[in-house]
């Protein structure tokens, strides 16, 4: 979903109506085929908050190390540490923490997926894909790469969230705007 092709505007909330925060769009994924390069649409639709906040309740705590630091470390002197002392830290680097961050951010991104695809979707045996699970599986059947998957998950999460430049560019619409003075 291209940023820069959208048109910004602001919209009172009585005149949108019911579905005011219901958001949608297009992701565009690359596929090279032969020669000709494919970009194919996907349409995807915003999944509420609360939603992605549960799902990443989740997600795995690492374990906790304890370690000496000292004040020549970089850490700790960003830290403001003066003097030898223990801290308590996570330690990311344990293999099973690895391990299940890996399994709990592909059942992130998968729920993500299934549930903020919009398009159309059927099964390889022609059924229609109507719940997360199934759109998910109708686009591995077609053959989408992981790849495929986490841009089309950061295209959904980002429906909703504004991008550094988009806020920049909002809060220069708002002081230049003449309702803000």
């Amino acid at each position: 979903m291209a940023q820069d092709k959208s048109r910004y505007r602001e919209v009172d909330i009585e005149e949108v109506g019911q579905d005011a925060f219901e958001a949608w769009g297009y992701v565009t994924l690359k596929v090279q085929r032969g020669e000709d390069l494919l970009g194919v649409k996907v349409k995807i639709i915003s999944v509420p908050q609360e939603s992605i906040d549960a799902l990443r309740k989740n997600s795995p705590r690492p374990p906790a190390k304890t370690t000496m630091l000292t004040p020549d470390m970089p850490e700790a002197a960003a830290m403001g540490v003066t003097q030898r002392q223990k801290a308590i830290i996570p330690d990311y680097t344990d293999p099973e923490y690895q391990a299940k961050q890996e399994a709990f951010d592909l059942a992130f991104r998968r729920e993500i997926v299934g549930r903020g695809v919009g398009s159309n979707l059927t099964l390889k045996d022609g059924t229609k894909a109507e719940n997360p699970e199934q759109r998910y599986r109708a686009l591995e059947e077609r053959g989408l790469s992981g790849v495929h998957f986490t841009e089309i998950a950061q295209q959904i999460l980002s429906l909703t969230q504004w991008t550094e430049d988009e806020r920049t560019n909002f809060l220069n619409r708002r002081s230049e705007s003449p309702k803000a003075k």
